[in-house]
């Protein structure tokens, strides 16, 4: 299995890893827009369909035989932070092989990093000086301001808006509508909920909801599920 050409550049093999909603609006803007990768499938443990993807594979997938092929790229679409990292760590692929996919109609700053693995989805802002870690989603007309830092295995949900220099520690998910004042820090493994508005940093393992919002604090090893 070879990469496409299309003109001069090189169409890359991509396999989306988790057959969920997010996996399923990734594969419509691969295939919808030119990003310069093919879909070539779905890997999922929970989901292995027949036809899953082209060129001769079939159900079940065989894992280390995407891997060793050098014209193949994944990306995690797994919604949960969580088991995003767990996924990640479990599968090993080295962070050069991993995608990083802007849908056309994001604005990303020119100066702003993005790391492997994430995504930027359509009508995200993302600023000036802005660091996106790896495996970190932003998703519909969420705002990350001037010169802030989200680590890696972080999810910024629609509509929420980082206000400038906030930094947001790893596995952590900020909620629709949120709001985070400029300047502040949002702990690791924490959850902003829908609608908080944030006035001061936010502790690791928090879960802080409300306006203004209040934190609470979260037992290590306790779940998304269990803290919402």
């Amino acid at each position: 299995m070879k990469s496409l050409q299309q003109g001069d550049i090189k169409v890359k093999n991509l396999v989306i890893i988790g057959y969920g909603s997010q996996g399923r609006m990734l594969k419509n803007v691969v295939e919808q827009f030119d990003l310069g990768y093919r879909f070539l499938g779905f890997l999922d443990d929970k989901v292995l369909k027949p036809k899953t993807l082209h060129d001769g594979f079939e159900a079940p997938l065989s894992y280390s035989r995407l891997l060793a092929n050098e014209d193949v790229y994944f990306i995690l679409a797994i919604g949960n932070v969580e088991a995003r990292f767990v996924v990640e760590k479990r599968l090993g692929i080295p962070s050069n092989r991993y995608a990083t996919i802007v849908h056309p109609r994001a604005y990303v700053d020119k100066t702003a990093e993005l790391g492997a693995g994430s995504y930027v989805s359509a009508h995200a802002t993302v600023m000036h000086g802005t660091k996106i870690g790896n495996h970190t989603t932003l998703l519909s007309n969420s705002v990350v301001e001037y010169e802030s830092t989200i680590s890696s295995f972080v999810n910024i949900s629609p509509n929420a808006t980082l206000c400038g220099n906030v930094r947001i520690q790893d596995r952590t998910f900020i909620g629709a509508g949120a709001t985070i004042i400029q300047g502040l820090s949002v702990g690791g493994n924490s959850i902003v909920g829908a609608g908080a508005t944030v006035i001061k940093d936010v502790p690791s393992y928090s879960l802080a909801i409300g306006v203004p919002a209040t934190c609470h604090s979260r037992k290590k090893g306790h779940s998304f599920i269990q803290s919402l």
